[in-house]
C-alpha cells in the first residue's frame, strides 16, 4: 500500500433535507427514500508515494437505492489533474485500493467498485456560495440557508468528531444539483450541502 496523504477544500450536495438524518441515525430523509450525491475535493497539499497531488480535483458522482450502509449503490469519480500519473494515483485511491474509510466503506456498499475517469472540472471554492461545473456531467451551485421569516442567513455547524469525510462542517443548501454519468442520474434543488477542509491519509 501507497503512503499518501490529501489535504484541502471538500463541497459536498446530497439529496437529504438540509442537515442530513445519515449524520445522524443513518437513514437519508431524502424525499426519495434513498441517497443521491455528488462530492467535490480539491487537493490544496497531498502526495503519493512522493508524487505531488497538489492542485488536483476530484468531483464523486454516488447513488444508493436506501442508506448507503444497505448497498446496492453506484460511484462514478472523476480526476482533473496535470499528469497521468496524478490520475493513475487519486484512481487507485477513489477506488478505495489504498486504504482510508472514506474509500473502503464507500466501495464495498457500491454493486462493484467506482468508475474512474479524467475529466475537466471547474470547481469555484467561495464558502456557501461555492460550485462544480464538469461540462455535460454535473452542475451543483451551493447557497446558504435562510430564515423564512427574516430572510437572514441561518448560520449551522455541524462538528463530528472522528469524521471520516469531514469533522467540522458549515451546512448550506443549493439552488441546483445536476448529475448526468452513466450511472448516476439526478436533478435537484434545495437540498443538504457542506462546506468543510478534509484532510486524508493511509
Amino acid at each position: 500500500m501507497a503512503d499518501w496523504n490529501v489535504a484541502g477544500t471538500y463541497l459536498e450536495f446530497c439529496s437529504c433535507e438540509p442537515g442530513c438524518a445519515c449524520n445522524f441515525k443513518g437513514i437519508p430523509n431524502s424525499p426519495e427514500g434513498n441517497c443521491q450525491a455528488l462530492l467535490a475535493h480539491r487537493i490544496d497539499d497531498g502526495t503519493f508515494d512522493g508524487l505531488d497531488l497538489s492542485g488536483s480535483k476530484v468531483v464523486w458522482a454516488l447513488w444508493w437505492p436506501g442508506a448507503i450502509h444497505d448497498g446496492g449503490g453506484r460511484g462514478h469519480a472523476y480526476v482533473d489533474s496535470e499528469s497521468d500519473e496524478q490520475y493513475d494515483a487519486l484512481s487507485r485511491i477513489w477506488r478505495g485500493e489504498e486504504g482510508y474509510s472514506l474509500f473502503e466503506i464507500f466501495n464495498s456498499t457500491f454493486s462493484e467498485p467506482s468508475a474512474v475517469d479524467r475529466a475537466a472540472i471547474d470547481l469555484k471554492v467561495d464558502g456557501k456560495s461555492s460550485s462544480i461545473s464538469i461540462d455535460g456531467i454535473a452542475d451543483a451551485v451551493m447557497t446558504a440557508l435562510r430564515s423564512p421569516v427574516s430572510g437572514e442567513e441561518n448560520k449551522v455547524r455541524i462538528v463530528k468528531e472522528g469524521g471520516f469525510i469531514w469533522s467540522d462542517g458549515q451546512i448550506a443548501t443549493n439552488e441546483r444539483i445536476k448529475v448526468n454519468a452513466p450511472e448516476v442520474s439526478f436533478d435537484l434543488a434545495g437540498r443538504h450541502s457542506v462546506f468543510a477542509p478534509f484532510e486524508y491519509a493511509s
